[in-house]
């Protein structure tokens, strides 16, 4: 049942995060609204929390739907892939309140862009370490455990008002007062190794036992740091990104990158936004980044291999 002092929730982007997040959501009483591309055959959402299998409820309503109902929303959570986000938003611009509260948990830098669109909104940004994945397009499975750090874009402090709106009981969720630098630390990972997981056709754990795999995500990391100095960080900042992905890999072993769940779905993946986004930055500072042009190159090959064959 919905819980009247709990606000409700719209979720732009039912893929594994989305649906984890609806899921728990439900569970701690909250109204919740799914935004789907398409009406779905079930309502249900069949979460498997690693020790539960739970049946969960949520209302459900499509883009296009949204759209012509114009129903305000006062509270909405993106999850969507990043190459997606901006077309979704500017579709459902007029519904957005001014004063809403947007949190976004995706892959990539888009917080500026999103801003740029909705300038008015309360912006949040999350960083999950959380690992999820979907059986079918209505059951998701929580794989790995991990913490959700969130921070407002304009990084004031978090406020425990939007705290408390959140699914603590079932989420470990921790806010921080600089996301834009945990973003940078969070967009290195998925550079090092969400893209060698497609090459190689792999988990995350599985990169440690191909040693060509880690010559060169080392070569990535050489190459990341020489264009964080050209962008003047503070590279005390950052530890290492090859020993940084070392852990990583060790910590989400069984876990598969959501960029290899996108590539064995055959659907485009986010690696504009993540190596993409770091060779278009080189490129404007005249600071070639040939490895991760190679790692572009290489996921796109397959993208395309794929979409040829459809």
């Amino acid at each position: 049942m919905n819980d009247p002092q709990k606000p409700t929730w719209y979720i732009l982007g039912p893929g594994a995060i989305g649906s984890l997040w609806a899921s728990y959501f439900r569970l701690s009483n909250f109204h919740v609204v799914l935004v789907t591309q398409s009406v779905r055959d079930s309502n249900t959402i069949f979460l498997d929390d690693g020790y539960t299998q739970h049946a969960v409820d949520i209302e459900q309503i499509t883009l296009a739907q949204l759209v012509e109902s114009k129903q305000p929303i006062y509270n909405l959570l993106v999850t969507t892939k990043a190459q997606h986000t901006i077309s979704a938003l500017k579709l459902i611009k007029p519904c957005v309140t001014e004063d809403a509260t947007l949190l976004v948990i995706q892959n990539g830098m888009a917080a500026k862009d999103i801003q740029s669109l909705l300038p008015k909104v309360q912006l949040t940004v999350g960083i999950t370490t959380d690992g999820a994945y979907r059986t079918d397009s209505c059951s998701v499975v929580h794989a790995g455990k991990g913490v959700t750090t969130i921070g407002n874009y304009k990084n004031t402090a978090i406020s425990d008002e939007l705290l408390a709106q959140l699914p603590n009981n079932y989420l470990h969720i921790e806010p921080c007062d600089n996301i834009e630098l945990r973003q940078w630390k969070k967009l290195t990972i998925n550079c090092l190794i969400n893209g060698l997981t497609v090459i190689y056709d792999c988990k995350n754990g599985d990169l440690l036992g191909i040693p060509r795999a880690m010559e060169e995500m080392n070569a990535l990391s050489i190459e990341i740091t020489q264009l964080y100095q050209a962008l003047n960080f503070n590279l005390q900042d950052f530890e290492n990104p090859y020993q940084q992905a070392l852990r990583t890999i060790t910590t989400t072993a069984n876990n598969y990158s959501s960029m290899y769940q996108d590539i064995h779905q055959h659907r485009k993946t986010e690696i504009d936004y993540i190596n993409g986004y770091l060779v278009e930055k080189g490129r404007q500072l005249n600071s070639p980044c040939p490895e991760n042009s190679r790692i572009v190159k290489a996921v796109k090959a397959l993208e395309a291999a794929f979409q040829d064959n459809e």
